[in-house]
């Protein structure tokens, strides 16, 4: 419901840091869904105006995350040589590395950041990011939940993701 106080530790640890590059692989990809959740939290949506297509290299994604909200398992990265995962990067200020870590669930120890290179998919030099995997993976992965699924889908189609890769996330359902 809109207009909930915030409080807590994303808030307290807005302090000025250094800008970063966030890379985002999961549901924050689909606006719709990330602005209802910043909605609910007090943020106000990043521009997004600024965000590049971009893979991971050397990685995939895993369904190794319980979610009550989600209803299943949601996605994580784990090391996989020879594989991609494709998101965006997004240029951020150090205002808003609180937000990142309140939507990715490292507040909450779920999710852990970790640096990472991704490379833009129309070419270009690396660009330095910021990931988030789980900090406590289940022991075996599970089937992902049918309505992240969708969710992840429809962001990746928005963001202008590569049919190839949208064509790998469909399967999966």
């Amino acid at each position: 419901m809109p207009g909930l106080p915030v409080v807590g530790k994303a808030h307290e640890d807005a302090r000025a840091g250094a800008p970063f590059t966030w890379f985002i692989y999961g549901s924050s990809l689909d606006l719709d869904a990330f602005a209802f959740w910043a909605g609910e939290h007090g943020y106000r949506v990043p521009d997004f105006a600024r965000a590049v297509a971009v893979k991971l290299e050397g990685y995939r994604l895993a369904f190794n995350v319980s979610s009550r909200f989600w209803g299943g398992a949601t996605a994580s990265l784990v090391a996989a040589p020879g594989e991609a995962v494709e998101g965006l990067a997004l240029p951020m200020t150090g205002e808003q590395r609180g937000l990142v870590d309140h939507k990715e669930g490292a507040i909450s120890g779920l999710y852990a950041p970790f640096p990472v290179e991704v490379v833009p998919l129309a070419g270009g030099a690396p660009i330095a990011a910021v990931a988030y995997r789980a900090a406590k993976p289940l022991a075996t992965e599970l089937s992902p939940s049918p309505k992240f699924l969708e969710t992840l889908v429809r962001g990746a189609r928005a963001s202008g993701l590569s049919e190839a890769w949208l064509s790998r996330l469909t399967s999966l359902r």
